[in-house]
């Protein structure tokens, strides 16, 4: 070998070495300096971007600090955290809300909290754990709920020992089609198949003629409320939740107070993007629910879903009511589909609606994490829960 190729060889075999030093120097500054602190209302901006990087909804500044500021159990707790962000240099590069919730089992009130838009930029993802172990860690919360769990997420909750939510059908949707055309244009476009209007009529003409057999659960029932169109929650919904705790002793409920439930949809209300159908015996409030607006972009299918219902003993039949108010409001307004997330409309205390679609999630959505071992064993069991769509941030 001659000498100025060997030369050459040593002082790029050196310049490789030297450059590797410096890499991992780098990476060294980097991970010193990235640093996991409680986030505050001034990292508004920087989260906004870091959503944006990231694909994600955004909301106004005012919309995002309602989360926490007229939260009922903010006022009634001091100094709780309204997240976690992850920053390096002052920049930040990743964000954990943490919403405070209540809950009712039994005699006892239970603090809780549910995980907001949590998010990583790409080349710190390894520090996604370590962000979510942050939140999970949290003092005086009894219990963590988290129903909005993605397919990517999912393992992570797993091997951080959180728990499958044991009622329900979370990895399910229930639904039924509301406007024939546009979901046959939505489900061809899916398969790839942009151009087919004959096809189109086709499957659109077979869900119609199928749908058509089963409509007889519409039928009013003598047993059924009649239910009415309420423009926001008023104090009834007090007296009713007072009845309502009171009659599921055994049973974990999150907290619907007035002032809860006006706080949890007054964004959607504020955008006319939210229901409130209520049935009453008299003066008093015997059931409600919510549906709210919720469009699947990806495939420009527009959405309403059923968030909540609740029902005091012997008004359950007015769910069907409600569904039949909301299906014809959907045709009328042009809506794809009314959907249930999670198929928790099922629950054996609810009367059975058939007729409706079901399509398979990706992942099993609702996970949960008690603080106590006690409460940990009592919540395996399911039929201590009453789990809707109301709960976690999934309707926030």
């Amino acid at each position: 070998m001659s000498a100025p190729l060997l030369v050459a060889q040593t002082l790029s075999a050196s310049f490789a070495a030297a450059t590797d030093v410096r890499n991992e120097l780098v990476r060294a500054q980097s991970a010193q300096a990235l640093r996991i602190r409680e986030a505050s209302v001034e990292d508004h901006g920087q989260i906004t971007a870091l959503q944006l990087r990231n694909g994600m909804a955004v909301r106004a500044f005012e919309d995002w600090v309602e989360l926490w500021r007229n939260n009922p159990v903010c006022q009634s707790q001091e100094a709780f955290p309204i997240g976690w962000v992850l920053e390096t240099g002052g920049e930040v590069v990743g964000w954990i809300g943490n919403i405070p919730l209540a809950y009712r089992f039994g005699r006892r009130d239970l603090r809780a909290a549910t995980a907001y838009s949590w998010v990583v930029d790409g080349r710190y993802r390894a520090y996604s754990i370590p962000l979510l172990s942050r939140f999970l860690r949290q003092k005086n919360i009894d219990l963590l709920v988290f129903n909005t769990v993605s397919s990517s997420a999912e393992p992570i909750y797993r091997s951080l020992g959180l728990s499958r939510m044991p009622a329900g059908s979370w990895n399910q949707s229930a639904f039924w089609i509301t406007n024939y055309r546009d979901f046959s244009r939505c489900v061809l476009k899916k398969q790839s198949i942009p151009r087919a209007p004959l096809l189109r009529h086709l499957v659109s003409g077979a869900l119609f003629c199928r749908d058509t057999f089963e409509l007889s659960w519409r039928e009013p029932r003598r047993s059924a409320p009649p239910v009415e169109l309420c423009p926001t929650f008023d104090s009834r919904f007090d007296e009713f939740w007072e009845e309502l705790k009171r009659q599921n002793g055994n049973t974990l409920l999150a907290v619907r107070t007035q002032q809860t439930l006006q706080w949890h949809f007054r964004g959607a209300l504020l955008r006319r993007e939210a229901w409130i159908l209520t049935a009453s015996q008299g003066w008093r409030l015997v059931a409600y629910a919510v549906f709210d607006r919720q469009d699947n972009v990806p495939l420009a299918l527009k959405r309403v879903r059923l968030v909540d219902f609740q029902a005091l003993r012997g008004a359950e039949e007015a769910l069907r009511p409600a569904l039949c108010w909301m299906l014809d409001k959907c045709r009328r307004d042009k809506i794809g589909v009314l959907e249930v997330t999670g198929s928790w409309a099922d629950r054996p205390n609810l009367p059975q609606i058939p007729g409706s679609y079901r399509r398979t999630l990706p992942s099993w959505m609702y996970y949960y994490k008690a603080s106590e071992s006690q409460l940990s064993e009592i919540l395996k069991d399911p039929g201590v829960w009453a789990p809707s769509s109301f709960e976690g941030d999934a309707s926030l």
